[in-house]
């Protein structure tokens, strides 16, 4: 396995939601390694590598790509796929005994990664769908240390066939659990992907038996830069694949099968426009943008995480989320409009009012409450207002 014993794993911490909010308390890689080699303390990742199996779940498991490798690129699966133009595809995981084919099969594609087969995310089995018949060769799962990984692997393939019909496609996936034993040719004989595309210096590091501690030495360095960003510094999370599966299912949604089922965001009349679920949005899928004294919440289904920090950070409990069916997950819709004016004390755009006050100016405790907090750390609660108790 590739990434047997944590080989080449790289953990960007700030890119965790645990980072992002700290009432998340998202545990998809905690809860579902087989393993048991990751570790959730104080909102921080921990990987234990001698307890890694190298599966590759959490690679795709995470919804935000905490977990990444210089030498993953589940990419040139799809390119393996589409230069043996098969029918159908049998897929083979990199700890299965014979990835080959059988004779009858032999009018089969058939590629084999070097991880897992749940390593690949929801949006790889999408593209794959759209090209191939998909096979998935599960026939020596059961005896395998990682045969946990089958409930997130079923539940990704569920995924993108429910995402394939409702783009006008009709899904062909099969789960192979019995095989007849394939003799050992070449010419039937699945092809290896999933690996980046190396450079010659690569290349020679790995015959000189020098890529790995060439590996450790880039992990170290990805490692500091990591710490050194500043951590009240905003970005975008959204994981490479789902950037992908955007532009896939944008241009191939033919339309006319049932809507598959999307994270929604409906917003109160209880909004004062503070501005708090735009601003923390990992995704930026919900933004708010003010035009002629209007404020307009706008939302994009598709880049959602379902990650609940705009509903956490919402001071209001002005949002309300579900999941519902949606034609056109990656238009922008606007879900909330409002009048705004301007705060009479900070300026900012808010919710027009009588007292033409912002959330946050209205809510500002008053400077006699402020004293007396102040008066109450420093000589406890025997003095209050200047008087005793």
């Amino acid at each position: 396995m590739l990434f047997n014993k944590a080989r080449y794993v790289q953990i960007d911490t700030n890119r965790c939601l645990n980072q992002q909010h700290n009432g998340v308390e998202c545990n998809h890689c905690v809860s579902h390694c087989p393993g048991q080699a990751l570790i959730l303390s104080d909102h921080q990742i921990y990987l234990i590598q001698d307890q890694c199996f190298g599966c590759g779940l959490c690679f795709a498991d995470c919804p935000t790509e905490v977990f990444s490798s210089t030498q993953w690129d589940e990419t040139t699966i799809r390119a393996a796929v589409e230069e043996q133009d098969a029918e159908v595809t049998q897929f083979f995981c990199g700890y299965h005994s014979s990835p080959y084919l059988c004779k009858e099969d032999k009018e089969k594609g058939a590629v084999q990664v070097p991880t897992c087969l749940s390593s690949l995310s929801r949006g790889m089995w999408y593209d794959l769908g759209l090209m191939t018949g998909v096979e998935l060769r599960l026939d020596e799962c059961q005896d395998c240390p990682m045969k946990s990984c089958l409930d997130r692997l079923n539940l990704a393939v569920e995924t993108a066939m429910e995402w394939l019909t409702a783009s006008g496609h009709t899904p062909d996936f099969s789960l192979v659990y019995k095989a007849e034993k394939a003799k050992k040719k070449k010419k039937l004989q699945a092809i290896s992907s999933g690996l980046k595309v190396t450079s010659r210096r690569d290349l020679f590091l790995s015959l000189m038996g020098r890529k790995e501690e060439s590996e450790l030495k880039k992990q170290r360095k990805a490692s500091q830069e990591s710490v050194e960003t500043k951590k009240n510094e905003r970005i975008n999370i959204l994981p490479n694949w789902q950037r992908r599966l955007e532009e896939s299912y944008s241009m191939n949604n033919q339309g006319g099968g049932s809507p598959a089922y999307w994270p929604s965001i409906q917003m109160s009349t209880q909004c004062v426009n503070c501005g708090m679920c735009g601003r923390y949005c990992p995704t930026q899928a919900l933004k708010i943008t003010v035009e002629d004294q209007q404020c307009i919440h706008s939302f994009v289904s598709g880049r959602c995480l379902d990650c609940r920090i705009c509903m956490l950070s919402c001071p209001t409990k002005s949002i309300l989320r579900d999941r519902l069916p949606d034609t056109e997950p990656y238009e922008e819709k606007p879900i909330f409009k409002a009048q705004v004016g301007e705060c009479k004390v900070c300026g900012a755009e808010t919710i027009t009012s009588k007292d033409n006050l912002c959330y946050w100016c209205k809510e500002e405790p008053s400077e006699e409450d402020l004293l007396a907090d102040v008066r109450k750390n420093l000589f406890g609660s025997r003095l209050i207002h200047g008087g005793k108790k």
